[in-house]
């Protein structure tokens, strides 16, 4: 147990290190590309510690959250410079993304950490969200959000396959709804849809609970 607690120490002491010298060198005067270029790398060898930790045990699921922080900021500093031609939307979006890896990740490694899925769903939703912002209409981006949305709930209920998740089928039902009219900007058929989806809806709720009474 003492080897792994001081290999550890001597991992995080390195890259303290690493930083302390990166924060030298930019106060002398370094290039700012080449700084921007070395600070993605620092935050990248950061992301990489935490990965490792994290794919060696299953008790460091943990590690998966601040790896994928530190890897998607490495790979927005990289993008911004070297990519400087992409929207601001996509580089926020590539950190949101990466973020949102993170906590997938601990789903991907463990179906029981369920939960992780509910802010992994958000974060990659509103990384769509901004992935769109300067190429769609806001109506339609509000749509894309919607549906990441519905999509996360409709996820969750099936990958939770009893009776007790299954009422999530119904804010994705809604949420998926409201992305659809958003992206289609089908507002002119909005009155007609929303008493259909209120309908439809409605009469779920009803047949659930009839079952549950012959059942019982």
């Amino acid at each position: 147990m003492e080897p792994r607690v001081s290999r550890n120490t001597m991992i995080i002491g390195i890259l303290l290190v690493f930083f302390g010298v990166l924060s030298l060198l930019q106060n002398f005067g370094v290039p700012g590309f080449l700084s921007a270029l070395v600070w993605a790398g620092a935050f990248g060898a950061g992301g990489a510690v935490f990965l490792y930790f994290f794919l060696k045990s299953d008790a460091n699921w943990w590690a998966s959250i601040p790896a994928g922080a530190l890897l998607g900021i490495a790979m927005t500093i990289g993008a911004e410079e070297l990519l400087p031609w992409l929207p601001d939307g996509f580089t926020g979006a590539i950190f949101l993304g990466m973020l949102s890896l993170g906590f997938l990740s601990i789903v991907l490694m463990n179906h029981t950490r369920w939960w992780a899925i509910i802010p992994g769903g958000a974060l990659l939703s509103v990384a769509a969200t901004a992935a769109f912002s300067e190429v769609l209409p806001d109506q339609a981006v509000g749509g894309v959000l919607f549906l990441g949305l519905a999509t996360t709930f409709a996820v969750l209920a099936l990958l939770r396959a009893t009776p007790g998740m299954r009422w999530m089928f119904v804010p994705a039902a809604v949420l998926g709804a409201m992305g659809l009219l958003l992206l289609t900007s089908a507002a002119h058929l909005a009155s007609i849809l929303w008493p259909l989806v209120l309908i439809g809806i409605g009469i779920a709720l009803l047949f659930g609970s009839r079952r549950r009474e012959i059942y019982r």
